[in-house]
C-alpha cells in the first residue's frame, strides 16, 4: 500500500487527506472516501481524545479497511477532521453541515487524483454519523457512484440518545458498585443519561452548551441542535441516495439500534433506489469489532470504549469488498 498525502482547503481551513492505493497499481482504480463518524477524528479512523480529554485506544479503523481495499484493488482517501492530526483547527466548534462541507472538499479533492483514481468510480463511505454526512453530500454532488452506510442512524435523534445514555444511567443504578465503576470510567455518559430530556429541550431551541453539575464537578455538554430540527431529521436524508447501496449493521451494535438498518433500506427503496441491500454482521459492534459473548462485559467494554482493543469482523471486509467489486 503506497500512501500519499495531500492537504485541501475547506472553508478557509487547510485539512490534511491520504489516499491510500495498490502498490501494484498501473491504471486508473476505483476508489472510496472514508467519512467521519463522531468516533473517527483523525486519517485513520481513530478517537483521539475522550469526552473527559483522556485518549482512546487506537483502533485504525480506516486504516484496516483501506489496507482490505488495497490488497482487491481499490484506492481509499480519508482526511483528518478539523483540529486533529494535520488539520487546521477552527475558530468556533463544528456542526454536521459543517461536516458535509468538509467531506465535499475531500470528495473534490480526491476526483482530483487522477494518475491513480478513476473520478467516474468513487463510493462513499459513511460510517455511523458519517452515514448522516453522507445523505447530505448527496444532496448536493452527485458524482459517487455507490455508497456504503455503515451503522446509520434511521429512528427520532432523541430516541438514539436515550438508547445510548439511558443504559448508561440504569447500568449505574444496579448497584453502588456500578455507580462506582461508572462514576470512574465514564461520569459524562452518566450526566447526559440523567439529562436527556433537558438536553433535547435545549437543542430543539437551538441551544449549543449546557452546563450540569455532578458531585461538586462541573460539566459542560456541547450538542449540535442540527439533527433536532424537522428539516434535518436523520429519516428525512436518505431520499437523496438514489445510487447503488450497501447498507451494513453490526448485529450487536449498542450505538444505534440493528433495525434501523431495515428501516434505511426501506426508506431507500420507497424513494426510488431499487439498488439496495442490507447485510448485518454477526457478533459485531458499531465499529464492526468481535462482541464478548457475555453481555454485561459488551456493556462494559462499550462504556469504557474498551471495545476497540477487540479484533475486527473479517465478515465485515468481505461483505464491504463483494459490494464495491459489483458496482466499481
Amino acid at each position: 500500500m503506497i500512501e500519499r498525502t495531500t492537504m485541501f482547503e475547506s472553508a478557509g481551513l487547510n485539512l490534511a487527506g491520504v489516499l491510500r492505493y495498490p502498490d501494484t497499481q498501473d491504471a486508473q482504480i476505483p476508489a472510496v472516501l472514508m467519512v467521519h463518524g463522531s468516533m473517527e477524528q483523525d486519517r485513520d479512523g481513530n478517537l483521539l481524545q475522550k469526552r473527559d480529554g483522556k485518549p482512546a485506544f487506537k483502533k485504525n479503523f480506516f486504516l484496516e479497511i483501506s489496507k482490505r481495499l488495497c490488497l482487491s484493488g481499490f484506492a481509499t482517501f480519508s482526511w483528518d477532521r478539523r483540529g486533529f492530526g494535520d488539520s487546521e483547527k477552527p475558530q468556533r466548534p463544528g456542526s454536521y453541515l459543517d461536516d458535509v462541507t468538509d467531506a465535499l472538499a475531500a470528495l473534490q479533492a480526491l476526483s482530483l487524483q487522477t494518475d491513480i483514481i478513476d473520478p467516474m468510480r468513487i463510493a462513499v463511505l459513511g460510517q455511523s454519523a458519517g452515514v448522516y454526512t453522507a445523505c447530505l453530500m448527496a444532496k448536493e454532488d452527485t458524482r459517487p457512484k455507490a455508497y456504503v452506510l455503515q451503522g446509520g442512524l434511521f429512528s427520532d435523534y432523541e430516541k438514539m440518545m436515550a438508547f445510548n445514555y439511558g443504559r448508561t444511567a440504569e447500568y449505574a443504578s444496579r448497584s453502588k458498585e456500578c455507580l462506582k465503576w461508572v462514576e470512574e470510567i465514564d461520569p459524562i455518559g452518566l450526566v447526559i443519561g440523567h439529562n436527556l430530556k433537558e438536553m433535547a429541550e435545549r437543542a430543539r431551541r437551538g441551544e449549543t452548551v449546557q452546563v450540569i453539575s455532578y458531585n461538586g464537578r462541573t460539566i459542560k455538554l456541547h450538542h449540535d441542535p442540527t439533527c433536532y430540527q424537522e428539516e434535518y431529521a436523520p429519516s428525512r436524508q436518505f431520499r437523496y441516495i438514489q445510487k447503488p447501496t450497501l447498507v451494513i449493521h453490526g448485529a450487536c451494535d449498542l450505538n444505534v439500534p440493528a433495525e434501523d438498518a431495515f428501516q434505511i433500506e426501506k426508506e431507500l427503496v420507497a424513494r426510488g433506489n431499487r439498488s439496495s441491500h442490507v447485510v448485518i454482521i454477526p457478533n459485531a459492534d458499531h465499529s464492526f469489532q468481535v462482541v464478548p459473548d457475555d453481555e454485561e462485559l459488551r456493556l462494559r467494554e462499550r462504556m469504557s470504549l474498551e471495545s476497540f482493543r477487540r479484533p475486527y469482523s473479517e465478515l465485515y471486509f468481505q461483505a464491504l469488498i463483494d459490494f464495491l467489486r459489483r458496482v466499481l
